[in-house]
């Protein structure tokens, strides 16, 4: 555990890590990697995390939670964040895997989740047999079929309530507007709003390394 964050954290006698002051006095995952200067927020955004991965969750180098984000993380789900990222009351879920690059934000109530309804689900008796598992589960947690692994670019802005479902790519520089559903990949530095959801127009490239070389030669 690294304990340059913003937030202080202390290794207490059962050999676990706290959020000093942290109103959920439970302890932060032991498979949670954190670069310098992040903000976990609170232990309370875990309570339904139970990958038991080695690195089930992964945040960079100055990313924070934000409102407690809630993390719903299967036995063999992972997400992965890359460094500058702001989730503000964000909700994942990963039966599989999640991935975010680096300087993203998503917005209030925004969604991203690798599992869904399928035509495995849509049987009565498979369904029968989803929520028997769950019955019969320890954590009560809800591992839905065919997960498909999320994967979201750098720079990429998700407004709030949308929703990015399972499969999806969204491409570098891309912006997601409020209450868009998104269940297709989207392109890079597109703008796409609504439900059924359209692209409106799309940015201009000034993100890449190579407008950045720019930028440095001409100060």
């Amino acid at each position: 555990m690294n304990e340059k964050i913003a937030q202080k954290i202390e290794k207490r006698d059962d050999g676990r890590w706290y959020i000093e002051y942290d109103w959920y006095p439970k302890a932060l995952p032991d498979n949670l990697v954190m670069e310098d200067l992040v903000y976990p927020d609170t232990t309370y955004s875990f309570t339904c995390f139970h990958s038991i991965l080695p690195e089930g969750f992964k945040i960079g180098y100055a990313s924070g939670n934000y409102l407690h984000s809630h993390f719903y993380v299967g036995e063999n789900g992972k997400v992965t964040i890359g460094k500058y990222v702001i989730l503000e009351t964000t909700h994942i879920l990963a039966n599989k895997g999640v991935t975010i690059g680096n300087n993203c934000m998503f917005s209030w109530g925004s969604v991203v989740t690798d599992s869904w309804v399928d035509p495995s689900t849509y049987s009565s008796e498979n369904r029968k047999k989803i929520l028997e598992k769950l019955a019969r589960s320890e954590n009560r947690f809800l591992e839905m079929p065919d997960a498909k692994p999320v994967f979201i670019g750098d720079n990429v802005w998700v407004g709030f309530d949308a929703v990015i479902l399972p499969g999806v790519q969204l491409g570098r520089g891309c912006v997601v507007g409020s209450r868009t559903v998104i269940s297709e990949d989207v392109p890079p530095y597109a703008v796409i709003v609504g439900n059924p959801p359209r692209i409106v127009k799309y940015l201009e490239a000034d993100d890449t390394e190579e407008e950045y070389a720019n930028v440095v030669k001409n100060l």
